[in-house]
């Protein structure tokens, strides 16, 4: 068996991995029964898009290449929030693309400086948290960096944002059935640390603490892998790259990465430093299209590598031919090639174009708007890339003037290409070389091999048995403090080089729903609207931005507008998609128009009882517990008997008393799914956590 055979029989599933290891280094493995491939469900795809491969053999790839990094697999992103300098939320972060803006400023007011009048990319109110929203009191939320705050809180939206919330998170089920099998990987730069003489004391977290990662898994009751990464500006990528791997193993039903970046500490200050906090929400792609998901982007492929101690520079090209490779995309004329093979004489942009890539995100791309922002960096890239292809535009960048409209490629038979990216960091440092955008390099040996195969590279964590979270990386092997190994706050982070690059395409073509053809609008059946939050704040001020966006979206057809989302949409996405929480509110309606202006009379004058336009709403706080009833197969029952009938009445009593009349209802069947505003957030200024240096900085 040649190593062509290995390799192509490992990546289409009849041969394990210490199987091929032992093949591909010339030694005799104990003979075991090969592996059986599950079949993959065939995925509709529109008549003008290219249909998305199955796993097997890539046709014209080299040995080295057949393994990848789970190729067969796209995973779609199915949430996606974040906050960025001078950008509250991704609408400001795009609209800042479009208009080319820099977001640079001053330091903000409050923090410590150590020089004066320089500028940078920062975040508004990072000392402030909503503790209330995950139930924490004041000991625990000081118990949270604030770097954790900030991704807590993005975690949060981010979840909403996708409908895994509430009752369908219970739902995302792990192959032996245990509920919320959400991974979390989480990407943090350093907290901050002591420099010598500077009277500063260090504040890196003690071994036993668990790690943010495992924190955060804690905090939101998610039950999949937990690691946490560092290696370096591509933290984001990496952990991202680890989360892949984690879905295409069975190990979770969706992964949770993260990454946020502070420059509190003033010694981590220099000009044109950044920061910045994002998170994304990945499925497998067949399993999200099954779900009604709304899908943002498919993450085809990824690849990981250092250069260990060669020149940088080559380490670009051999990335994106991997993850080309993996993904089932070889530009046109590219055969096989061995690593070191001579220069192709075709170039990349036109090899690249040929498979629908016509963009390239990295550092340079979102310097101007998050400057140097080190572990949030390839999150800034994968944001702005996804904006790209959700909105059919190419902004400006390095190599664009100005934002053009993004024009599909063609094959030579006129069949239309799906818009793709490439999302790297570091990336290229200058326009792509000949030589490299379109090599595959293949692996250096048996152990390369099958360590590309499973998607890491063969030093990531293991998810820890006492609590704490695996760790991809270890920051400051090489450190430079010239002390116990630990990192300076400036000095080189010892995985250095670290290069990630994925290829991002578009999400597929949802067929059309046919026109509504049912009665006018008023006299259909009505829907019972139910909205929980953690305090009434909370649910008044998510009641008024709902209703505001309802209302920006056409109000149901008001005044011959458009018709906007779908009632039953809404609705369905409320009851399924949030955390069923302590303060509460029912309102029946039978138009979007309604609703809108209901939850907005409640919002301008909540409290608990029957409100403007039939709102009914409850404080549970205050109560014992959860009602006798709650929990019990007989209520289930009962409560779906309700919901059958539709005795709307009857749920909306037994929800305000405190029952989950919603835990009942079929997570998916029903109307598509319809992406509405995250709640809103009340934070306050918090007592500094312990990794921040005692202080606001």
């Amino acid at each position: 068996m040649d190593t062509r055979e290995i390799l192509t029989r490992f990546k289409g599933g009849t041969l394990r991995r210490e199987h091929a290891v032992a093949l591909l280094a010339g030694t005799s493995p104990v003979v075991a029964p090969p592996v059986v491939a599950l079949p993959v469900a065939a995925l509709p795809v529109a008549a003008d898009r290219e249909p998305l491969p199955t796993p097997g053999p890539v046709p014209g790839a080299d040995a080295g290449d057949g393994p990848g990094t789970g190729a067969g697999m796209p995973c779609a992103v199915v949430g996606i929030q974040g906050r960025f300098p001078q950008a509250g939320d991704l609408e400001a972060f795009w609209r800042n693309g479009l208009q080319g803006r820099i977001a640079e400023a001053a330091l903000p007011g409050g923090r410590r400086s150590a020089c004066a009048g320089w500028r940078g990319h920062f975040l508004d109110g990072v000392e402030e948290f909503d503790p209330d929203l995950f139930g924490l009191g004041a000991r625990e939320a000081a118990g949270l960096d604030l770097r954790e705050r900030l991704l807590a809180q993005s975690a949060w939206q981010t979840l909403e944002s996708a409908g895994y919330a509430g009752a369908r998170l219970e739902r995302l089920t792990a192959c032996d059935g245990t509920a919320r099998s959400v991974g979390v990987y989480a990407a943090l730069g350093p907290a901050g640390g002591a420099l010598p003489g500077t009277g500063h004391r260090h504040t890196a977290p003690p071994a036993s603490r668990p790690g943010p990662a495992a924190r955060l898994s804690r905090l939101l009751d998610l039950r999949g892998p937990s690691l946490s990464v560092d290696s370096g500006d591509s933290s984001f990528l990496t952990a991202l790259h680890l989360a892949l791997g984690g879905l295409r193993a069975g190990e979770c039903a969706a992964a949770l990465v993260g990454a946020v970046e502070l420059r509190l500490h003033p010694a981590c200050q220099r000009p044109g430093a950044g920061e910045g906090v994002a998170a994304v929400l990945l499925k497998p792609l067949a399993a999200a299209r099954a779900d009604g998901d709304r899908v943002h982007a498919v993450i085809r492929s990824s690849a990981v590598g250092h250069p260990g101690r060669a020149a940088p520079g080559p380490q670009y090209g051999r990335l994106v031919g991997r993850a080309l490779a993996a993904a089932g995309l070889r530009p046109p004329g590219t055969g096989p090639q061995h690593p070191d093979a001579g220069p192709q004489s075709e170039a990349p942009d036109a090899g690249l174009e040929a498979v629908g890539v016509a963009l390239q995100e990295s550092s340079r791309t979102v310097a101007a708007l998050v400057g140097d922002a080190g572990a949030v960096t390839g999150a800034a890239a994968l944001v702005r890339a996804v904006g790209q292809l959700r909105h059919a535009v190419l902004l400006a960048g390095p190599d664009r003037p100005a934002p053009a409209a993004w024009e599909p490629a063609r094959r030579d038979d006129g069949t239309v290409l799906p818009r793709r990216a490439l999302v790297s960091v570091p990336g290229p440092a200058a326009p792509a070389d000949p030589t490299d955008a379109v090599d595959a390099a293949g692996p250096a040996d048996a152990g390369d091999a099958a360590d590309a195969a499973d998607g890491t590279d063969g030093t990531d964590g293991t998810d820890g048995t006492d609590g704490t979270d695996g760790v991809y990386g270890v920051y400051g092997v090489e450190g430079t403090d010239g002390t116990d190994g630990t990192d300076g706050v400036e000095g080189t982070d010892g995985v250095e080089g670290v290069g990630v690059v994925l290829v991002v395409e578009e999400a597929p073509a949802v067929p059309r729903a046919p026109a509504r053809t049912g009665p006018p609008p008023g006299t259909g059946p009505a829907e019972l609207v139910l909205l929980s939050a953690a305090t009434p704040a909370h649910l008044a001020a998510t009641a008024g931005r709902l209703a505001a966006r309802l209302s920006d979206d056409g109000g149901g057809g008001r005044d011959g507008g458009p018709a906007g989302p779908d009632l039953a949409a809404v609705a369905h996405e409320l009851r399924l998609g949030r955390a069923v929480l302590r303060c509460r509110l029912a309102v029946t309606v039978r138009t979007v128009a309604e609703l809108a202006d209901a939850l907005a009379g409640f919002a301008a004058h909540p409290g608990p009882g029957t409100g403007p336009a039939g709102v009914r709403s409850a404080d549970l706080r205050t109560a014992a517990g959860p009602p006798l009833i709650e929990g019990l197969e007989e209520t289930r029952a009962y409560v779906a008997a309700l919901w059958q009938g539709g005795r709307l009445e009857q749920l909306t009593r037994l929800w305000l008393a405190g029952v989950d009349v919603c835990a009942v209802l079929p997570a998916h069947p029903g109307p598509a799914a319809v992406e509405l505003p995250a709640t809103v957030l009340r934070p306050r200024p918090l007592e500094p956590g312990p990794g921040t240096d005692g202080a606001p900085q």
